[in-house]
């Protein structure tokens, strides 16, 4: 069944993918705000509201908004990309009128305690320090940077120490008023849902107000390869990293499934079964944006001799993604990738956080990624690869002792 589209009264954009197996109901609510819209010495502060809207509100304390979800068949999660905020809910459908009452009231307030604010930096905080001193962390931190400098599109989406400290209560409360607006925001139901629970939903949603605020164009810089050195446990972490055009997404989206994740994939056989290079190796995209994305090679933590011998693992890699008859191996990656597929799909919170970012970006769910990289055939991994040019490394060396 195609995804229905409907704009709410306010403005707000809802999405319906019907789901006629399904024995649960997930709504996701996007706003169109990431970490490249921001004021640079903001960083974080989107990051930082995602946090603060589970937090006590004009109707509910926060271990109500916790407990109420959980206690009605509800589970709830949150994440902050480059361009988007989303909040994402499963529940079962006779529990969802309170549960959209609870989420509802997240996105009506606007004001917040200012203690619990105080205590939530602290959180994120801790959160951004963990990511800065754990090299695998600190690897994918960088992989922007690389290609993009700094600037917007480089800088991480948790922000940084010195930019999170600086964002007071009133920054904040500011910032939600500003951009958590219906014209700015769409929904996304699905699963086992009728008309009674759009109803309930458009009763709460179209309640919401605000004048739409154009985002800012955000700044794009040139990067450069990145030699850094920290605890690693004499290991060294990886990564060469490539920008592509949104309109490479799904190919890439392809790509990455194809050629990489798990032990039959020929990024495993080349670079750890053949070369002994690393435990875990990936080739994927790392991070997305409105209008592009940026694929890694990632290879987190191997050690010091096996340098020696990593261009030649890499070279080898794009010399079989050029020029092997590679029909056979894509035949059967399709079939793993189906029942990968085919698994995770049932799963409508799983789906859903999925789908808030498929919707955004195509306008369309799962099933439409599935049946693109079903048809993915040797020429557009070739095509993926002829692409993949001017890529810039990031490198974390042991730390260097006196």
């Amino acid at each position: 069944m195609a995804v229905e589209k409907e704009i709410l009264d306010n403005g707000i954009i809802l999405y319906k993918n019907k789901i006629e197996d399904a024995n649960t109901i997930g709504v996701s609510v996007a706003v169109n705000i990431g970490s490249i819209y921001e004021p640079k010495e903001f960083r974080g502060i989107s990051h930082l509201l995602e946090h603060m809207m589970f937090k006590s509100n004009k109707k509910y304390k926060s271990y109500q908004i916790n407990m109420g979800l959980e206690l009605n068949g509800g589970i709830a999660n949150a994440f902050t990309s480059t361009f988007l905020t989303a909040y994402f809910v499963e529940t079962i459908p006779e529990g969802f009128e309170k549960v959209m009452d609870i989420l509802f009231s997240m996105f009506e307030n606007d004001k917040y305690d200012e203690k619990e604010f105080e205590n939530e930096k602290k959180v994120v905080l801790s959160e951004i320090e963990r990511y800065e001193n754990n090299p695998e962390s600190k690897l994918h931190i960088l992989i922007p940077r690389s290609i993009f400098g700094d600037s917007d599109y480089g800088d991480p989406v948790e922000g940084y120490r010195e930019t999170v400290s600086n964002i007071s209560l009133k920054d904040l409360e500011e910032f939600k008023a500003k951009y958590y607006t219906p014209k700015n925001m769409f929904i996304l139901i699905e699963g086992n849902f009728n008309n009674k629970h759009i109803e309930i939903l458009k009763k709460y949603f179209e309640k919401l107000d605000g004048e739409y605020t154009k985002l800012k164009n955000p700044i794009i810089s040139k990067g450069r390869d990145i030699i850094e050195h920290m605890d690693t446990k004499n290991q060294i972490y990886f990564s060469l990293n490539y920008e592509l055009e949104k309109d490479f997404y799904l190919k890439a989206l392809g790509f990455s499934n194809i050629v990489s994740g798990g032990i039959s994939s020929i990024v495993f056989q080349t670079i750890r079964e053949k070369y002994g290079i690393g435990y875990h190796v990936e080739f994927s995209i790392s991070e997305i944006y409105p209008d592009r994305l940026i694929m890694s090679l990632i290879i987190p933590g191997f050690e010091i001799e096996k340098e020696k011998i990593l261009d030649e693992a890499i070279n080898e890699l794009f010399y079989k993604l050029k020029n092997e008859d590679l029909k056979e191996y894509i035949d059967g990656r399709k079939k793993r990738t189906k029942l990968i597929y085919e698994s995770k799909k049932k799963s409508i919170f799983w789906r859903i956080k999925k789908d808030i970012i498929y919707i955004y970006l195509f306008g369309n769910t799962l099933e439409y990624i599935e049946d693109y990289i079903m048809k993915i055939e040797d020429l557009d991994i070739k095509d993926v690869v002829s692409k993949l040019k001017e890529g810039r490394k990031v490198v974390i060396y042991p730390e260097v002792t006196p």
